[in-house]
C-alpha cells in the first residue's frame, strides 16, 4: 500500500503574559515536519517593546536582554 506523504507546519509563540489585549510576543518559532522527522526549523526573538515580567521570564527563559536587539 502506498500512503501519501504528510507534511506539517507547526508554531509556537511566548508572549510577556496572557492577556490578548494588553501582553506582546517575546518570541516566535515554527517547525516544518516531513514524515514523521523534523526537516527544518525558524526561531526569532520579538522585542515587546515593553519589560518581560519577572515571572513570565522565569517561565519562559526568554529575558529582556535576550529580546533588546531583537526587531
Amino acid at each position: 500500500i502506498k500512503t501519501k506523504a504528510m507534511s506539517y507546519l507547526f508554531f509556537d509563540t511566548e508572549t510577556t503574559g496572557f492577556s490578548f489585549n494588553h501582553d506582546e510576543l517575546t518570541q516566535i518559532a515554527a517547525a516544518r515536519m516531513e514524515q514523521g522527522e523534523i526537516v527544518e526549523w525558524f526561531i526569532t526573538f520579538v522585542n515587546p517593546g515593553k519589560p518581560i515580567p519577572e515571572d513570565v521570564a522565569h517561565l519562559t527563559d526568554i529575558h529582556d536582554s535576550d529580546v533588546a536587539d531583537a526587531p
